[in-house]
């Protein structure tokens, strides 16, 4: 197997919390990509194992993002964050809200879930090239608005 589903979870578990910003939520749908993948692993080609399962995962997501429509942390999630440096991640938080619903996951991916270039450009169904130009105009959108302070 080209990795190990152990170190793994974490990382899908933080992508999921990402897309649908609740805990619970995430951790079911955690647990569930990875049961469906458990599932079908004996049909999945060595070299699609990781994309398969994040595609899983991200399926899952947007199925209960369009139910559930999470936008705010509860406040059982907001007492997890410690206060040092509220302002920055507020504004952080508010500039990533900012972006299309696209890029927002590819910084998910990259940066969320720990993901080399290739692993989320295979996840996407993007080219490494256009991951590395979307995620380069990403940030860039990112660092104008918070130097424009959210303008």
């Amino acid at each position: 197997m080209a990795f190990r589903l152990e170190e793994e979870y974490d990382r899908l578990y933080r992508y999921c919390y990402y897309r649908v910003k609740d805990r619970y939520l995430a951790e079911d749908l955690t647990q569930e990509a990875f049961l469906r993948y458990l599932d079908r692993e004996p049909e999945i080609s060595r070299g699609s194992r990781l994309p398969y399962l994040y595609t899983i995962a991200r399926n899952l997501c947007v199925d209960a993002w369009r139910e559930h429509r999470h936008e705010e942390l509860t406040e059982e999630d907001r007492a997890v964050f410690p206060m040092e440096g509220i302002a920055d991640r507020m504004a952080l938080l508010s500039a990533v809200r900012a972006l299309p619903r696209e890029e927002q996951e590819l910084l998910a991916l990259r940066y969320g879930a720990d993901k080399r270039a290739g692993e989320a450009a295979k996840i996407l169904g993007i080219s490494r090239f256009a991951l590395y130009r979307r995620e380069k105009a990403a940030l860039k959108k990112l660092r104008e608005y918070l130097e424009g302070g959210g303008d």
